[in-house]
């Protein structure tokens, strides 16, 4: 496979990499949109306990995991257990990335929000990704 050309960042990025930056940082200033905050205030029953609006269930705030890479790998840690989600993708996996302002608009939407345990988030990714997955081998057929 060649080498992907580094036309970013005064050479030192990819398409791909700008591309994940961007991402990065926008998911970053996310935390802080009020209506993302409000949705996990909503699902709020009890102190540190959280109501899934998948699954029904009353879930603790943190689970235990581990840490996976790094000097850290295989220690326990907290991880979230309750996660602020976005109905509707931000990027539509039947269709992909579209542009900027359309991703920005689906990511700092003021409804349309729900709150999800960690397993739920995981699986509706997980069938996501599996869509997009399809989609693209599709697109290179």
């Amino acid at each position: 496979m060649p080498k992907k050309e580094r036309t970013r960042n005064a050479g030192t990025l990819t398409e791909a990499g700008f591309k994940a930056m961007i991402v990065s940082a926008l998911r970053d200033k996310s935390r802080w949109w009020k209506p993302k905050q409000k949705c996990i205030q909503k699902a709020r029953v009890s102190k540190g306990k959280y109501k899934c609006e998948c699954c029904l269930e009353i879930v603790p705030a943190t689970k235990q995991g581990v840490y996976k890479t790094g000097k850290k790998a295989g220690k326990p840690k907290k991880i979230k257990n309750i996660l602020a989600d976005h109905a509707a993708p931000v990027v539509d996996p039947s269709v992909g990335f579209v542009d900027w302002n359309t991703y920005i608009e689906r990511m700092f939407i003021e409804t349309g929000w729900q709150a999800l345990c960690d397993n739920c988030h995981t699986e509706k990714t997980a069938t996501e990704n599996a869509i997009a997955k399809e989609r693209r081998r599709n697109e290179s057929d």
